[in-house]
Parts: C-alpha cells; sequence; structure tokens
C-alpha cells in the first residue's frame, strides 16, 4: 500500500509542477493539487509510523 500512495503523490507533484509551468496556471487547480499532496504525504508518514 506504501508503494501505491508513494507513486500517486509522485503523479500528483509532476501534475502540480507541470500547473504551475503553466503560462496562465489555473490557481483552484494549483490549490487542489497542493491539498492532495499534503494529503498523501500525511498518509505516507502514518505508514511510516505503523
Amino acid at each position: 500500500m506504501f508503494n501505491i500512495i508513494r507513486q500517486e503523490q509522485r503523479e500528483v507533484e509532476d501534475e502540480l509542477e507541470k500547473e504551475e509551468r503553466r503560462m496562465a496556471p489555473d490557481v483552484g487547480r494549483v490549490v487542489a493539487l497542493q491539498r492532495e499532496v499534503t494529503d498523501l504525504r500525511r498518509e505516507l508518514e502514518h505508514y511510516r509510523d505503523a
């Protein structure tokens, strides 16, 4: 499960980076992706603590 969450986190981080590099980034999308990355990091921390 840890590896699946880590892979998802990488994919979301890549999407976030692409969105931020656009000429006119969609601020709502950037915020949503940042939130998703944060949530995934928290999930990963849970698995590290277990």
